[in-house]
């Protein structure tokens, strides 16, 4: 089983459901229409909703296996820098932290 979780620029983060793999979370994802809007981040956990098993691309895979609560602290620090990455201006500010 697999969350999709979305997180907010600030680190907030909501449980968006839980799936049998990690295609069906990002499947979700690509389909939540406006939903989206106050929580643009997207990542996939483990069953607890804890541990991190997938990353967008541009991300970093080196979050992988780590903490959701240490990316969403992360993602907090960077708060300005994110949206920045979001809105397309710039690189994301948090993939070199685990690369």
């Amino acid at each position: 089983m697999k969350r999709l979780i979305c997180i907010a620029p600030d680190g907030a983060f909501v449980k968006e459901g839980s799936f049998d793999t990690t295609e069906d979370a990002w499947n979700r994802a690509e389909d939540m229409g406006s939903r989206w809007i106050f929580y643009p981040i997207h990542v996939v956990t483990g069953a607890k909703g804890k541990r991190i098993v997938d990353v967008p691309d541009d991300m970093g895979k080196g979050w992988i296996g780590k903490n959701l609560s240490t990316l969403c602290k992360a993602i907090a620090e960077e708060s300005d820098e994110i949206c920045e990455w979001l809105n397309g201006y710039a690189p994301c500010p948090i993939s070199y932290y685990y690369a």
